[in-house]
């Protein structure tokens, strides 16, 4: 279980967060999403129709006709408030179910999170229903701090240096963004379209990587992200929202399913939030036992 539950931290802290994303543990099929569709997540959660996990241009680029372009631009200057639109907070707490699904193993966890925006992320894991303690982190934008509480065990590193025993470099605000159920990655919006079901498409890039998120136009909810390297043949990784609720006036996914793909290798996170917090007081406890070997890197 112990191998599990910091697979799921990191994982959860570093799926989507910076350019050293490709030594990174892989996304399988969802349970129930899929690979090869993208989902249309409403409070009730239907899928609108297919769509291959491929990265492919949102208009045909073959045809050069200024019309076509106008539109294209048209839609991206309508739709740049929505991209640029994100939560307003200052703490965030949130208690989630957490399944995970990789080639050798399935687990179900509890995750605690706490945030004070742009400061410190706290973590908190729980298995057999809270019941035992597992880990808990603390994050900050300079340091890296993790109790492995079943083997007794500390790891503390600058932040800069995490990626000594992460299966990636950290990056505070893609994590940040990851638990609050925001865009992972900002960027520029370099094209737009029309979706599947009553849906927008926008695609987002910036220096490392191309984002495709697409939203309800009902209601203007994110529904998924698509995400993938630059670099040719990269990792590739599907993030899927669902489960929204308005939450002190803000409108926030309490479902989401994380997928990964790098190669042959695949793993899945499915995260349901049984409690969500703004603003509340809040302390983020992390002490070090006198009996804890500091585990050397």
């Amino acid at each position: 279980m112990n191998k599990c539950a910091c697979l799921v931290i990191l994982v959860i802290c570093c799926a989507l967060s910076s350019c050293s994303f490709h030594r990174l543990v892989a996304g399988k099929k969802a349970k129930s999403y899929g690979w090869d569709t993208l989902k249309s997540v409403t409070d009730t959660g239907h899928i609108i129709g297919p769509e291959p996990y491929v990265f492919m241009p949102l208009r045909d680029t073959s045809i050069k006709a200024s019309d076509t372009t106008a539109k294209a631009n048209k839609l991206i200057e309508q739709l740049s408030p929505l991209w640029k639109n994100r939560l307003t907070y200052n703490t965030f707490s949130g208690k989630a179910k957490v399944h995970f699904d990789g080639p050798d193993t399935k687990q179900e966890f509890t995750a605690h999170f706490r945030i004070r925006r742009d400061s410190v992320i706290w973590i908190a894991i729980t298995g057999l229903g809270g019941m035992v303690p597992v880990a808990r982190i603390l994050i900050t934008k300079d340091s890296f701090m993790m109790v492995n509480q079943l083997q007794k065990e500390v790891t503390l590193l600058p932040l800069a240096e995490a990626a000594k025993i992460l299966p990636a470099k950290v990056d505070f605000s893609s994590m940040q963004s990851l638990v609050t159920g925001e865009p992972v990655r900002d960027g520029v919006i370099t094209d737009a379209a029309v979706g599947f079901g009553g849906t927008w498409v926008i695609e987002v890039a910036d220096s490392n990587y191309i984002q495709r998120i697409s939203y309800n136009k009902s209601d203007s909810t994110m529904l998924t992200a698509q995400l993938r390297t630059i670099v040719p043949a990269g990792p590739k990784a599907m993030t899927e929202y669902g489960g929204y609720m308005t939450i002190d006036n803000r409108r926030i996914s309490t479902g989401r399913v994380i997928n990964v793909q790098n190669g042959s290798d695949s793993y899945t996170i499915d995260m349901n939030f049984m409690k969500i917090d703004f603003d509340q007081q809040l302390d983020y406890p992390f002490s070090i036992p006198d009996n804890y070997t500091l585990k050397q890197k």
